[in-house]
């Protein structure tokens, strides 16, 4: 009986081997490179200009693909990678930068090589910069003091003064090509729609110009000789939508492969759909409650940091934003840059309790009214404004109702542009708050922080002047090549912003790509489509095929064979049991 027991045991477990045969290989993927990858997209615009040195929106994401050439690329997490620069020095007490080029890059001029990329491309890049201010966007000019280039793939800045920035701004300038000065009289003119079709405009990306329709699609073809290789797909086509509910449902018909700029709105309907895939990454953007420190009641540090308790982040989070997003520090940094964060700063949960402790600590105190009172006895007033954008609203609404159960007289209005941007941005003091977004332009701490919270910053909307920190601010500026003692400033500066609260940041943002899955393949969670690849290597166009037929003939042939096995074994035994 123990010999038929493991006869049996062996039948199963071969079964069990046919079966996961089947679902390992029966339903595959069928790998190729080639074909047309569409891309779908909201940024509705009128492409007027290609110009790299100029171009913005739908036309600067087109320039990333089809120029892509940088001496380096910094993430959103403010990690550099060698772009045409393979590597670099920087030496001199930081006064001097020196980019070793790649040797395999190519101006392209259609689908034909045309000339190699050189350090005389990138002198003279910087060159149309010092003599044309309107295009040195990042002002670095004034910082260079001379460019040299000892051969064709070194080139040497060297600098008036070290400064933090520098290395990224020379590193992450878009490269023109020499040629261009034989042919070009007016620089930033380069790139007009209506010069597009002049043969000389070269370019080096991943992918090649087709053509162009001004409001309504873009074709592209790869690049045989980029210098990373060959993208995955032959040709991408982009089109654009007049509204994100038509380019959704371009994406469910199997319209288009994927989306570029989602609504988030839209995030956790694609989850449900078999054939979509909706993947969500970190974008640069933290929102924040804002308002004026000068003014009161938010000119009161107190009061500034009960009212970051009396806020249900999580809630907003969920509600407003559709569950894209997630907690970021106190310490000032947006959440892609949490590899600097001052790991000491704890995180501030919803809790009335700890928020009246710091409400009576600003010296606040529930009158006879039922709301928070000022000592004098006048009632504090909350009001908020935000634009007409859905996400914003429902979070202020949301804001409105937390204070408003905390015994606070609050109002919301939704606001047309221009009273929102005069009452916030025209330069004086505004005496409402409003929720929105804060989007640094460079990935690197120290900008981010400045930007945000020097007395000088883009960014201080809040006008938030703390003579301590502006002199952190100016010592840091300069620690090109003592990064212990700059991330141990960065972290003092971030302690600083904690304790003081200038804004309320609320969440971290989370920004998403959607695929049909039927049609394109080899995406990976860890490459994000905002590298400097793109979508060209993270996705493959390919038909995914799926055999249901096949996936069962396995277990059909599988029961077959046990049943054959079975009758064997049963005769067997009832065989020797006659004999006996």
């Amino acid at each position: 009986m123990m010999k038929i027991i493991t006869v049996l045991l062996v039948v199963i477990a071969v079964i069990g081997f046919i079966g996961v045969s089947n679902s390992a290989f029966g339903s595959t993927v069928s790998k190729k490179t080639g074909g047309t990858f569409v891309l779908g997209t909201v940024e509705d615009e009128i492409i007027s200009t290609l110009n790299p040195l100029t171009a913005s929106g739908l036309a600067g994401d087109i320039d990333g693909i089809i120029y892509a050439d940088s001496l380096l690329f910094e993430f959103d997490n403010g990690s550099y990678i060698p772009w045409l620069a393979h590597s670099w020095t920087i030496t001199n007490d930081g006064k001097t930068i020196t980019f070793n080029l790649v040797h395999n890059a190519y101006w392209m001029n259609g689908s034909s090589k045309a000339y190699p990329l050189t350090s005389q491309d990138v002198k003279f890049t910087f060159e149309v910069l010092a003599s044309n201010s309107s295009l040195d966007v990042n002002d670095v000019s004034p910082y260079i003091s001379n460019i040299s280039t000892p051969n064709n793939y070194t080139i040497i800045f060297n600098l008036t003064e070290p400064n933090v920035m520098m290395f990224y701004f020379i590193g992450s300038q878009v490269i023109i090509p020499l040629e261009w000065e034989n042919y070009v009289t007016n620089i930033s003119q380069i790139g007009s729609y209506t010069d597009m079709n002049v043969p000389n405009i070269l370019t080096c990306g991943p992918m090649v110009l087709s053509s162009i329709s001004q409001s309504n699609y873009v074709d592209l073809s790869a690049n045989p000789y980029f210098f990373k290789g060959k993208p995955n797909f032959s040709s991408e086509k982009i089109i654009e939508y007049e509204s994100s509910s038509s380019m959704i449902e371009a994406l469910e018909a199997g319209e288009i492969n994927a989306t570029y700029v989602d609504p988030n709105s839209a995030y956790q309907e694609l989850k449900t759909y078999p054939d979509i895939t909706a993947v969500a990454f970190k974008d640069t953007f933290d929102l924040n409650l804002w308002f004026d420190v000068n003014v009161a009641p938010y000119n009161n540090s107190y009061f500034r940091t009960g009212l970051s308790y009396a806020i249900n982040k999580t809630e907003i989070l969920n509600k407003a934003e559709d569950g894209l997003g997630g907690k970021v520090s106190f310490g000032g940094l947006p959440w892609t840059l949490s590899s600097y964060y001052n790991k000491s700063i704890p995180y501030r949960p919803f809790n009335y309790t700890i928020a009246n402790k710091y409400f009576k600590e600003a010296g606040l105190h529930i009158g006879s009214s039922g709301y928070w009172e000022y000592s004098n006895g006048t009632i504090v007033k909350i009001n908020l404004i935000d634009l007409n954008l859905a996400d914003w609203d429902a979070a202020s609404t949301l804001i409105q109702n937390d204070l408003s159960n905390d015994h606070f007289e609050t109002s919301f209005v939704v606001v047309p542009t221009a009273v929102w941007v005069s009452d916030l941005f025209s330069g004086g003091a505004f005496y409402v708050a409003s929720f929105f977004n804060f989007g640094p332009l460079f990935a690197n701490p120290w900008f981010d922080l400045w930007a945000e919270y020097d007395y000088q910053g883009y960014w201080n909307f809040e006008h938030f002047n703390d003579p301590t920190l502006n002199n952190l601010f100016n010592q840091s500026e300069t620690m090109v090549l003592n990064p212990q003692a700059f991330n141990n400033t960065i972290d003092e500066i971030q302690g600083i912003i904690n304790s003081t609260t200038p804004t309320i940041p609320v969440m971290g943002s989370e920004v998403y790509y959607a695929y049909n899955n039927q049609q394109v393949g080899g995406f990976y969670p860890n490459q994000q489509l905002i590298s400097p690849l793109d979508s060209l290597y993270a996705y493959q166009v390919q038909p995914v095929s799926h055999s249901s037929t096949t996936n069962y003939y396995g277990y059909i042939i599988g029961a077959v064979i046990i049943l054959i096995v079975i009758g064997i074994v049963l005769g067997i035994y009832y065989s020797r049991k006659k004999s006996k």
